[in-house]
């Protein structure tokens, strides 16, 4: 079932339906949470008002596009008025392995040197602009279209790539400073 046929059944009056999309949207939510919050409790929070504010505005839902852009938007504006209303603190998020599968190939010599430059990428990310943060998160961690991400945000398809831009730019420079600091 499409999840465009799961939110018509929504529609429809079948209460148990949402839940099949907050099963197949719930990691992917949080995920985007987590990144832009940089931390597991407000990320959960902020989820949940994502799934709250998705239900309660089911009726607007376009389903000639995708769910997902539709779902991560609100996810991702969740999390930025968290940012803006409470002032969270923003905390490196450690040794927290990547949400992607490793290879099979790689021996663990290479997949331990691989874990520590993604979370090293990870920690790096959260001392970026939320708006940053919020632009990677989409792009590179979901996956998304540029065009996408700017209908995400809602901002213009060149403010996506301007961001994009300069947080790439601030992760290359912080990440090459952390670099020299070990030598």
């Amino acid at each position: 079932m499409t999840d465009q046929e799961v939110v018509a059944r929504c529609l429809s009056g079948d209460r148990d339906a949402f839940a099949i999309l907050v099963e197949r949207w719930g990691g992917r939510v949080y995920n985007v949470a987590l990144r832009i919050t940089a931390d597991a409790d407000a990320a959960s929070d902020c989820a949940q008002e994502a799934f709250v504010r998705a239900y309660r505005s089911l009726h607007r839902y376009d389903p000639a596009y995708p769910f997902g852009p539709w779902i991560l938007k609100i996810a991702t504006n969740a999390s930025l008025t968290h940012l803006r209303s409470w002032h969270a603190h923003e905390e490196p998020m450690g040794d927290e392995p990547p949400e992607h599968a490793e290879p099979g190939e790689a021996g663990p010599e290479e997949t331990a040197v691989r874990r520590e430059a993604v979370s090293e990428v990870l920690a790096a990310m959260t001392a970026l602009p939320p708006a940053y943060r919020a632009a990677l998160t989409l792009r590179h961690l979901q996956q998304l279209s540029y065009q996408e991400v700017a209908d995400a945000l809602e901002l213009p398809l060149g403010t996506v790539k301007t961001h994009l831009h300069r947080a790439r730019a601030a992760l290359r420079a912080r990440l090459a400073g952390r670099r020299k600091g070990m030598s």
